[in-house]
């Protein structure tokens, strides 16, 4: 390797070194102007000093003479702040941010092999100067924007405080030693850097990995169905089998003892394959478990791999708003919560603009100026919240200030002028309906143009990029109080859990994150919104939308009638939530997501694919475009049902710790006509057998407090439940497991494993009639 390809190795290493501490030394900078105690502040100075060293001895390295003499500039001042020597302020401050962005920019041009202009560099360093050479408690006049004499001076051209000769302050690090120690300064002993390209190739190897799986799963489901085949053969050939000497005549003996013959040996065959092929099932079965179980653990450590902490976005913002204040005269505190929450790169990056966005019109439309606050009792100094935190499989981003909310008022007044809305509609808005509004795109309540806000730009590329990310925001406001938006993501893109449907014959998938119910109705319980077709949820109209009317797929309108039940799927994205009618429900499922390329990136509400076991290719169904297609669709017409007197539906409890479980069964059940109690320890489902009666109950055996066994003992125990059915639905599927639990007193087992919602089903039906 030449000189030349090794510098340019070590300059694209630099770059991650001194991205890591620019990001201290902003970070730092922000905290000391904000005031800290003496303790706090010592330290900070101390990371601030070790910032720039460290960049101004790598810089060196890599013969980047520009930045090695700014960098070294910015540690004289920090030196003499240490010492007492010179004052912070908000003039030094700003000059020292500013030296900071040149930094990255001077970092920026020469991995473009460009410079920065003429002057730019000696300038700030004059400034610096000034501060060092002038130490009053308050510099601010030396950071003012002057036309320094120095302007065409050569940007590399050491400043006064510079020494004279051209020996180095300190020897030139060894690259074998001190210049890798300076570049992973920073980085703890068990850290190491990987490309994401590796990573990303990485995670495609267990997505293959996660398919075969899923095949393997399709073969052992093809072995136990050939097993039931050979079970049927048995029971067959037992029913006939006793009547083979009933046949034997005298006349013709001899054929029928050959028969006969044949049919003993059949027999023994048909034992002997039996035999075999029982064993060869429980050896795949066990196979298929333990590769399960590696393929979980290897996806999770790969998953683990790629999850960076939210700290790495975070961090970028307090600077942006702190300068976004001082332009519109604004006193803002961002107050950042939640920053070791961990997301998947892939999302944090596509969070980006969103958050960008979102903490822009926070300053410029929500935090009032101080006078403003003033008069409603409120400090002068405005506050924005942003907070993460995880939810499950998913993590919720809160942006939340205390300014003076969406003037509602506005926000439609800007509807009707934009010719959104007609006044007359716009009218019978409710408020959630009204703020949804500010996602339209061209929609500002600002009446003047600024480079932050009145171009209608800004909430809709919210809106876009987490449509694209299968999020969903919800926004509460209230006047005088501020506004609170909730971003709720996944934790990452590479695999989803996905609801399976199906629509006109056509298998379907739609991330789990858009699901917000899942539910059969009768056409009686379709009622009318605005002339369209529309049902009540939670004491809300939602319209009712055919999802192979949007899909553009043929539907069976002709063949409906008005004695079937609906299955209705409701979607939630962004601010929306809509009702749509498919035709039944398969289940959920982890499946990996691929992309569907740059030819076919186009196609509409199709957000990517997924591969089945059986080899079968899905669509995975992108909430948000369907939504908004559906808006402006005409919808078809339901039959309507005549009324008929409803007898009471069979109430079955749900006990089980894991609220994704407890979630899926209850929806399962309910969807098929059962009322849901849901509980989520033994102890608790204890507690509510003794309050109420139930038809059946599903319990899981591993929970915390009382277990399923334990739990099932108890109830047996009680004369009160004799009559009661209990099913058993958990992972441990072992043949012991099994026995176990029927000696409890459970009336049936389900394995989680290869669990099916129509062997579920069919268990209660068998049980409770």
């Amino acid at each position: 390797m030449d000189r030349n390809e090794l510098l340019r190795q070590l300059m694209e290493t630099f770059k991650l070194e001194l991205d890591e501490h620019v990001a201290t030394l902003n970070k730092g900078l922000l905290a000391m102007e904000e005031g800290l105690s003496t303790e706090e502040g010592d330290k900070v100075l101390k990371e601030l000093f070790r910032a720039a060293h460290s960049v101004k001895g790598s810089a060196r390295a890599v013969e980047m003479r520009d930045i090695e003499v700014l960098s070294h500039k910015m540690e004289d001042v920090f030196e003499a702040l240490k010492q007492g020597d010179l004052s912070f302020s908000s003039g030094l401050v700003d000059g020292l941010l500013r030296a900071t962005d040149i930094l990255s920019e001077t970092m920026t041009l020469h991995l473009q092999d460009k410079k920065m202009p003429p002057g730019t560099i000696p300038e700030i360093m004059n400034r610096l100067d000034r501060a060092l050479t002038n130490p009053m408690p308050d510099v601010s006049d030396g950071f003012k924007d002057t036309a320094g004499s120095e302007k065409n001076e050569d940007p590399i051209k050491p400043s006064r405080a510079m020494p004279a000769s051209d020996e180095p302050e300190v020897p030139i690090p060894d690259l074998k030693s001190s210049t890798l120690d300076s570049m992973t300064s920073g980085v703890g002993g068990d850290t190491i850097r990987v490309a994401t390209k590796k990573l990303d190739e990485l995670m495609a190897f267990m997505g293959q990995l996660q398919v075969s799986r899923m095949r393997m799963e399709q073969r052992l489901g093809e072995f136990k169905a050939v097993q039931e085949q050979f079970g049927a053969w048995e029971k067959s050939w037992r029913k006939v089998k006793h009547h083979k000497r009933t046949v034997l005549r005298p006349d013709n003996e001899n054929a029928l003892e050959t028969l006969m013959g044949f049919c003993e040996l059949n027999e023994r065959y048909l034992k002997e394959i039996r035999r075999e092929f029982d064993g060869i099932t429980a050896r795949v079965e066990n196979d298929y478990r333990d590769m399960t179980l590696l393929t979980d653990d290897m996806q999770n450590g790969v998953r683990q791999i790629r999850m960076v902490p939210v700290s790495t976005l975070f961090d970028l913002f307090p600077r942006m708003i702190r300068d976004i204040g001082k332009d519109r005269g604004k006193s803002v505190q961002l107050r950042l919560e939640g920053m070791k929450t961990e997301m998947d790169r892939q999302v944090l990056e596509g969070l980006k603009d969103p958050l960008i966005h979102l903490l822009r019109n926070a300053v410029d439309h929500g935090i009032e100026p101080p006078d403003a606050r003033r008069k409603n009792n409120k400090p002068d100094q405005g506050t924005i919240l942003l907070k993460a935190f995880q939810q499950g499989n998913q993590v919720v981003i809160e942006v939340s200030d205390d300014g003076a909310g969406i003037h509602l008022a506005a926000v439609k007044k800007a509807a009707v002028e934009k010719n959104l809305m007609t006044p007359a509609d716009i009218s019978n808005l409710s408020p959630r309906e009204t703020v949804d509004l500010i996602f339209h795109s061209g929609l500002s309540t600002h009446k003047t143009v600024t480079e932050l806000s009145g171009r209608g730009v800004g909430m809709d590329v919210v809106r876009e990029q987490l449509e694209k990310l299968h999020g969903q925001v919800k926004t509460t406001t209230e006047p005088d109080r501020g506004t609170t938006f909730h971003l709720i993501l996944p934790l990452t893109l590479a695999t989803s859990h996905v609801l399976m449907l199906s629509v006109s014959g056509e298998t379907l998938a739609i991330p789990t994150t858009s699901v917000e119910r899942i539910l059969s109705i009768d056409s009686t319980d379709i009622g009318s919104m605005e002339g369209k077709p529309a049902i009540t949820i939670n004491n809300q109209a939602l319209p009712l939308i055919s999802m192979a009317q949007v899909l553009e797929l043929h539907h069976a309108e002709d063949g409906m009638n008005g004695n079937e039940k609906l299955s209705v799927v409701v979607l939630g994205a962004v601010e929306k939530r809509m009702a749509f009618q498919v035709d039944k429900f398969i289940g959920d499922q982890q499946v990996v997501v691929k992309s569907l390329g740059p030819q076919l990136n186009g196609v509409r509400h199709i957000a990517g694919a997924t591969l089945l076991g059986t080899g079968q290719v899905v669509m995975i169904l992108n909430a948000g475009s369907m939504m908004q297609w559906a808006k402006g669709a005409s919808q078809r017409s339901y039959p309507v049902r005549p009324q008929v007197k409803k007898t009471a539906a069979p109430k079955i409890l749900v006990v089980d710790d894991s609220i994704t479980t407890r979630l899926l069964e209850k929806n399962i059940l309910e969807n098929h006509g059962y009322q849901v109690c849901q509980a989520a320890d033994g102890m608790q489902g204890w507690d509510l057998l003794q309050e109420e009666p139930f038809d059946a109950v599903v319990f899981d055996i591993e929970m915390p407090r009382m277990n399923g066994l334990q739990l099932t003992e108890k109830v047996r125990q009680d004369t009160r439940f004799d009559n009661m059915p209990i099913i058993l639905v958990t992972s441990l599927g072992g043949s012991m497991d099994k026995i176990k639990g029927m000696e409890a007193g459970a009336d049936a087992y389900i394995t989680k494993g290869s669990f099916d919602q129509k062997e579920l089903l069919e268990t209660i039906e068998r049980l409770i009639g």
